[in-house]
């Protein structure tokens, strides 16, 4: 039996006015490491050494980017997010 598992995408407003491909291209000019299937399978990426997710629920409205500790000392993301950033300041670089 196959089938497919569908998450819906972050919107424009979510996205401060990008398409998903857009932000997809922004995070590879930026040097992040992504994976083709990005909005599939849990909007993760790598980027110096560390996991970035960027998630995005109905509940909360708002686009958050969870920042984790060195890959090496990774266990899983509720033991090992360093940091919580809202996407506006993550865009602005304010990391």
């Amino acid at each position: 039996m196959k089938f497919k598992i569908k998450r819906p995408r972050p919107t424009r407003e979510q996205l401060h006015g990008m398409s998903p491909s857009e932000f997809k291209t922004l995070l590879r000019r930026r040097g992040y490491t992504i994976g083709r299937d990005f909005f599939k399978w849990g909007c993760i990426a790598m980027y110096k050494n560390r996991s970035y997710r960027f998630r995005w629920y109905a509940s909360e409205g708002e686009f958050f980017v969870d920042k984790s500790c060195v890959y090496h000392e990774f266990d899983r993301w509720a033991n090992s997010t360093e940091e919580v950033i809202t996407i506006y300041n993550w865009l602005e670089g304010r990391e």
